[in-house]
Formats: structure tokens, C-alpha cells, sequence
């Protein structure tokens, strides 16, 4: 991409930024009512209240940018890179950004086609154009072949020319809108829009009554406009949404530090709603580096001959996948003849092979030892592989078999071929440091592990059952799924923990099975994994990984650690509890300000509230509440909580709502109290303290009920921000321009102490309805 489109597009988002800071229902109700009172000659009030909500909005838009800067500088990190190859044939590591037309680039196993051009090298180069065709299978490419931006390399090695800047493919054309900012919503803000249009709609219901009552009433217009502000002000659920936009941008950035990168903004939601994890065995449970632990020849078979075969296979499939130099260290001996065909081992197909030049057995095949084992025309050595691969396999260890033919051709199939063992080469991968801990995390949370491996079936219920997964005896072969019908995957999926010798087929048919039985995540590294990472609700994938892997999942374990994992599902966790938290004292508010006005309206009176003195209200409420729920994500000292499964909206409005009543009941009689007592704006004062008194008190038991326990040290700082409020609410209102910029004038000490019997009435009422809820969440 340009930098005239890199720039134009950045103006874009900021525009889109901008746009949806400043113009909400709330803006344009509020400046309408600036409008209006200047026009009706009240100034100051106008002047004040367009000052707040101008400053509202800067900093709105102000932190929105920054959290953008934020992810932008998280998506450099995973920026995919290339090789190219320039005249003299010598490679440079560049950003797929920088290549450009005629450039000519490396492919190799794992690699995504960064755009679209034709090849002039291949060697037994094949390509998975899953991602633009929906089709799973590989097709060869030959020299002079096309191939498309986005196609995945799933065998060989090529080299290919570029026909267009990367921005200009058709997978880039396809996909550039989803990239865009914000594009991309969570669950969470998902419902919390749908509920903001709901809330709006009561909004204009309430406005239009509120106008339509005062000139039936006759009050002063200046009366009405102050109103209606007022009342948009506490029924419109002002900040919401941005902060918690700032709390999942906080979040990435926080995981990010914890080695665990999100690629999408609504990822940090979605990595604790794991139900079903699926993982590939190596380079996830195990170290992705393999080591060669013996080399066994067939009955008959001299070293020398055995290795020079070998290398012979390794230097003409080009394989350059972890298994095969991992072998090629090893060997000691090299081959010095000339390669005829070539046939790069792929997933797919479990084996590989190349044709000689010269030589009686020109032909040299490696893959599976289950695949070859069946075309051994030697009785004896069909019976030394079954010895090897019983022995090995229940070690938890890998096979690589070599065999040779001859013939003319080189096979693609195995129906007619008859094979001579050569060797088999006895590899191992540790277990990955912590995995074992990572896998009881997650069981202990309920969730369900299952391995999806293309390894020996023995092999992988070896190394799951020494990570702790459950259930391993489980287990099922991909050739006994072959003729599964849609349904049968629905079916039978959810009977089997491991999954061995599966196609990259198979395993996108498997993630999508799962995903109608639970949230379904994939943790892969290879190419092989790249389809079922994007089938999957959460694709999580390996950083030193396959480049199409990489790219296409959601979440990236930097340094390439599954044990990575669980800091940052418990920081999700965390996010998810205060967004919670934060959301329903927002909620609160508007649901406290729409029943008061409901009361007020059906005993014929007017809100004794301006803009202003529903800003002071909110500091208190809502802004410091919330400052100290950003603290509580970066420092917990809540024990760890299992999520449950209820919705967003199910989980959040039950409280705010049964709170709601008593709150607006103790808001009238504070009304009523000082009515017949006071200045025209004493009234105001004593609602604006019983607002504060009893929004205060409610917060106090949000972490209780949505995170299940409160700890003495949440107690001290829910004191400490008690006494704060406290001292501060007493400075505003004592110095005069203050109390003259929130227009409250204090009330006499006599009538505002009985907010504090009050207070204490609705703590305990809070606290019975705290502990039927609590209660009513655990029997569900």
C-alpha cells in the first residue's frame, strides 16, 4: 500500500472516529439546548453546559484515537514478511507492504501467496486456495502456472513473479474492508449497541412528553429546555460505549505484554468464552523443534546406502519442514546424483517422494509408516515396521519411513506399488514447558481439550495423556471418518478426545461440528492447521508458526508458548468482570433517572435537575467508581472466577433494574423533604446527594455479585474512594464557583443528614437483593 493510501486511510478512521464521538442523539439534544437558552437569554447556563459536553467529546474522541495508535502498533508486530530473491539470487527478508510489481519472491511450505503472479520456479510446489475458494484441496503449480494472492503453500518450494502490489490482489480487494478499525464488533458491544438504540427510543419518548406536559403546565421555556437537557443527560448512557472500547484496547495492550497478541479488538472478549479447545500436537503440546533420537535400517541395509537414499529424497522434494531437517542433521553421508521428479510430501496425501536418474531403484518414497507399511512386498519387513511402530508410538514419539521402488514414473498414489524398506528415523519433541499446568487451567474451567493431529494414533494419545488431557482413550482415526456424512460429524464428534491421522479437511470439518456444540478455539502452528484456525470461533496460532497461520488467526502467542495462554484468558476474565461491573452502574443511573422521572410525571412535576447537575452527579457515580475498576484489572485480588454461560444483557440489567426503584423512592423523598423548604434550587441539591449516596452504595456491591467474592483489600479501597467522594463533594459545593458552575446551592445540614438513615436502608435492601441474585445465578 501507498503512503497516500496508508494516509488516506488513516484519515478515514479518524473521520469515522470523529463522527461517532460528536454526533450522538445526546450531542445534537444537548446543543439544541445551548441553543435554545441562549436564545432564551440564560447564557451562562448555556455557556457551561456547552463547555462540559465539548469537553466530553474531545476527550471521547482524544482516547478513541489513542486506542487505535495503540492496536495499530500491536499489528506492526505480526506484520507478514516475505523473501525475495533479487538478480544475483541472493534473499532479502522484506514486509509484504514493500513488495512491488516484478518483484520475485520465495514460497515454501507454509507460506501465503502475498499476491498474485506466476511462477518461474517450482519444485513440487502445491497450493490450497481455501481462502479464496472455500475448496480444501491442493493443486500442483508448475513454472508458468499462476497463482493467486492468498493461496497457502501446502508442499514443495517455488519461486514466483509478481504481477501487482499486494494492496491490488483479489484477496486483498476481498478482505479490505473487515481490516478497517472498529469494523469488528465484540459480543459485549453487540448488545450493549442494541440496548443504546432501545434506551434511545425511551429517550425521544420522554422528551416528547417532557415538552408536550410543560406547555401544558405553562412553564417557562427556559424551564422545559433545562429539563429536557437534563433529562437526556441522565437517561442517555453518556461514555459507555467508548470506555469500553478503552478497556479492550487496554486489554490487548496489557496481553500483548504477557507474550499473547490480539489481532482483532473483539479477540479479548472471546478468549474466555472457550468451551471447546482444540489442539494440534506439535509445536503446540510439544516443542516444534524435533531431534533425531535413532536412525533403525531394514533387515539387509547398509548405513551408506540407507543415508545417500535419504538425502537423495531431502534434497530432491525440497522439503523444508521441521521433520525433515531435523533428519538432514543427522546424516553424514550426501547425495551426489541427479533428481528426475519430484513429489512434495504434503498433509494430505501423508507422504512424499522423488525419482532418480540413475540407479536400479530410481524411485525413493518417505511419509507415514501406517501408509507405506501396506506395500511392503516383504513379509519380514512389514513385521520389523510393526515392531518399530508399536514400540514408538506408545512412547509418544514420531516415525519417519523411507522405501524405495522402481519404475519409470514417480507414483501418486501407493495403489500398484511395491516397496523395500530403507529406514526409519525415530524423532521426539519434549512436551512444551508448562503445557501440562496449561491443559489443567483450562479442564478446571470446564473447558473441553481435544488433540487434532495427523501423527500415529498411539503417538498422540501418548503425549496428551502426559499433558493431563482427560479421556484420552477416546480416540479415532481419520481413515475411520472418511465416510462421514455432515450429520455423523454432528453426531459422533462429541464422543472422541483425540483425533489421529486427520486431513486438513477433516479438521475443518470437525471445528465445525464442534461449534454447534460450545464456543470452539484451534491452537495450531502449520499450514495444515491454517483452515480449521479460520473455521474456528477463536483462532489461536503459534508466532514462528506457518505465515498463513499467523495471519489468518485472531490471537498469536508471541513467543510461541502455550502456556501463555491462561494470564491471558484470566486478564479477559478480569475485563469481562469490571465491563460488567461498569456497565451496570451506567445502567443504574438511567434506570434511577427514567423512574424518577416517571414519579415526578405522575404527580405533576418537573425534573428538579439542570445538565450541569447531572455531570456533578456522574463524577460521583460513575467516573471515580470506574477509575477504580481500571485499577482492579491491572492489580486483581479477587480469586480467579469461572465465567458462566448467560448473555451479556442477562447477566448485567437484573441488578441495576431491581435496584432501580428503591433508588428513585429515597430520590422523592429527598424531593419532598426540602420542596417546601429551600431556594428554587435547594430541591436540586438534596436529590443530587441521594443520587450520589445511593449510586455509591450500589457500587459497593457490584463486585460481590458479578465476580462472586470481595476481598478486604477491595473493602479498604472502596473506603479510601468513599472518603474521597466525600471531601470532595464538600469542596464543590462550598466554593463558590463551583457551586455556582453546577448550579447547587448546599442544603441545610439538619435535612441532608437523613440521607443517612436512608443510606443505611437501602444498604441492606441492596444487600438482600444481592443475595437473592447471587443465589438465583448459582441455581442456573
Amino acid at each position: 500500500m501507498s503512503r497516500s493510501e496508508i494516509f488516506r486511510q488513516n484519515v478515514r478512521t479518524i473521520r469515522d472516529i470523529i463522527f461517532r464521538n460528536v454526533f450522538l442523539l445526546v450531542n445534537g439534544v444537548i446543543f439544541g439546548v445551548v441553543v435554545f437558552l441562549v436564545a432564551f437569554g440564560d447564557v451562562q447556563e448555556a455557556v457551561f453546559l456547552g463547555m462540559v459536553t465539548v469537553l466530553n467529546m474531545m476527550i471521547g474522541t482524544v482516547q478513541e484515537i489513542r486506542a487505535w495508535r495503540m492496536l495499530q502498533k500491536l499489528e506492526m508486530v505480526a506484520t507478514p514478511m516475505v523473501t525475495t530473491v533479487d538478480a544475483d539470487n541472493q534473499e532479502h527478508l522484506v514486509a509484504v507492504g514493500d513488495v512491488e510489481k516484478g518483484d520475485r519472491i520465495k514460497l515454501k511450505l507454509g507460506d501465503q501467496v502475498p499476491c498474485d503472479g506466476f511462477l518461474t520456479v517450482s519444485h513440487g510446489l502445491e497450493v490450497s486456495e481455501a481462502l479464496i475458494t472455500g475448496e480444501s484441496a491442493s493443486f500442483p503449480k508448475e513454472k508458468g502456472d499462476s497463482v493467486l494472492g492468498g493461496d497457502i503453500v501446502t508442499a514443495g518450494l517455488g519461486v514466483m513473479e509478481a504481477e501487482e502490489a499486494p494492496a491490488e490482489s483479489r484477496i486483498a480487494k476481498m478482505t479490505r474492508s473487515i481490516k478497517k478499525y472498529s469494523a469488528s464488533f465484540s459480543p459485549i458491544q453487540v448488545a450493549l449497541n442494541k440496548l443504546m438504540i432501545y434506551i434511545g427510543y425511551l429517550l425521544v419518548v420522554a422528551i416528547i412528553f417532557s415538552v408536550v406536559r410543560g406547555a401544558l403546565v405553562h412553564e417557562l421555556p427556559t424551564d422545559i429546555v433545562k429539563g429536557v437537557g437534563a433529562l437526556t443527560s441522565i437517561i442517555s448512557p453518556q461514555g459507555l460505549l467508548v470506555i469500553v472500547t478503552l478497556i479492550f484496547a487496554f486489554g490487548a495492550t496489557n496481553l500483548y505484554k504477557r507474550n499473547v497478541l490480539m489481532q482483532e479488538l473483539n479477540a479479548m472478549e472471546k478468549i474466555a468464552r472457550i468451551k471447546n479447545l482444540c489442539l494440534d500436537k506439535t509445536g503446540t503440546l510439544t516443542e516444534n523443534g524435533l531431534s533425531v533420537n535413532e536412525m533403525i535400517l531394514a533387515p539387509g541395509f547398509e548405513k551408506d546406502a540407507a543415508e545417500s537414499a535419504v538425502a537423495a529424497y531431502i534434497l530432491g522434494s525440497h522439503d523444508s519442514s521441521q521433520t525433515m531437517s531435523a533428519i538432514e542433521r543427522s546424516l553424514r553421508n550426501d547425495f551426489t546424483g541427479e533428481i528426475d521428479e519430484e513429489l512434495s510430501f504434503s498433509s494430505a496425501r501423508k507422504f512424499g517422494g522423488v525419482h532418480l536418474k540413475n540407479g536400479t531403484d530410481k524411485i525413493i518414497l518417505a511419509g507415514a509408516p501406517g501408509i507405506l507399511l501396506e506395500r511392503l512386498e516383504k513379509e519380514e519387513e512389514k513385521l520389523w515396521l510393526r515392531e518399530i511402530i508399536d514400540r514408538v508410538t506408545k512412547m509418544g514419539k514420531r516415525i519417519v519411513f523411507f522405501a524405495k521402488a522402481e519404475g519409470e514414473t514417480l507414483p501418486h498414489d501407493l495403489s500398484a506399488v511395491h516397496l523395500h524398506a530403507i529406514a526409519a528415523f525415530v524423532l521426539n519433541n519434549d512436551l512444551r514447558d508448562g503445557v501440562a499446568d496449561t491443559i489443567k487451567f483450562f479442564q478446571d474451567r470446564g473447558v473441553i481439550v481435544r488433540i487434532i493431529s495427523g501423527d500415529h494414533i498411539e503417538t498422540v494419545k501418548a503425549v496428551a495423556a502426559a499433558a493431563g488431557v482427560k479421556n484420552t482413550d477416546l480416540a479415532i482415526k481419520g481413515t475411520d471418518m472418511e465416510n462421514w456424512s455432515e450429520l455423523n460429524y454432528l453426531e459422533r464428534v462429541k464422543d472422541y478426545t483425540i483425533f489421529a491421522r486427520v486431513k486438513p479437511e477433516q479438521k475443518e470439518k470437525l471445528i465445525e461440528a464442534l461449534k454447534k456444540d460450545g464456543f470452539t478455539a484451534m491452537v495450531g502452528d502449520g499450514a495444515n492447521d491454517a483452515l480449521a484456525i479460520k473455521k474456528a470461533d477463536l483462532g489461536i496460532a503459534m508466532f514462528d508458526g506457518a505465515a498463513a497461520t499467523r495471519q489468518i488467526a485472531s490471537v498469536v502467542l508471541v513467543k510461541n508458548s502455550f502456556a501463555d495462554l491462561p494470564e491471558g484468558v484470566g486478564l479477559s476474565d478480569r475485563i469481562i468482570e469490571n465491563i460488567e461491573i461498569c456497565s451496570s452502574v451506567f445502567f443504574n443511573q438511567v434506570f434511577v433517572g427514567f423512574f424518577f422521572f416517571l414519579f415526578l410525571s405522575l404527580l405533576n412535576y418537573s425534573l428538579p435537575f439542570t445538565p450541569l447537575n447531572i455531570t456533578f452527579i456522574n463524577y460521583f457515580t460513575v467516573g471515580l467508581p470506574c477509575s477504580l475498576l481500571f485499577y482492579w484489572i491491572v492489580r486483581p485480588s479477587t480469586p480467579h472466577r469461572i465465567p458462566d454461560d448467560r448473555s451479556f444483557l442477562r447477566k448485567v440489567l437484573p441488578f441495576p433494574l431491581s435496584s432501580a426503584i428503591p433508588q428513585a423512592i429515597i430520590a422523592m423523598f429527598a424531593f419532598y423533604v426540602s420542596l417546601n423548604h429551600a431556594a428554587p434550587t435547594g430541591p436540586s441539591c438534596m436529590v443530587v446527594l441521594s443520587f450520589i449516596v445511593t449510586g455509591f452504595i450500589f457500587f459497593m456491591f457490584t463486585p460481590w455479585l458479578y465476580t462472586g467474592s470481595i476481598t478486604a483489600t477491595q473493602r479498604k479501597q472502596m473506603i479510601i474512594l468513599a472518603v474521597l467522594e466525600v471531601v470532595s463533594i464538600f469542596a464543590l459545593v462550598k466554593i463558590p464557583i463551583f457551586a455556582m458552575f453546577y448550579n447547587i446551592k448546599p442544603p441545610e445540614f439538619g435535612r441532608a443528614i437523613l440521607l443517612l438513615p436512608l443510606g443505611l436502608m437501602y444498604w441492606a435492601l441492596q444487600f438482600f437483593v444481592a443475595k437473592l441474585l447471587t443465589a438465583r445465578q448459582r441455581g442456573l
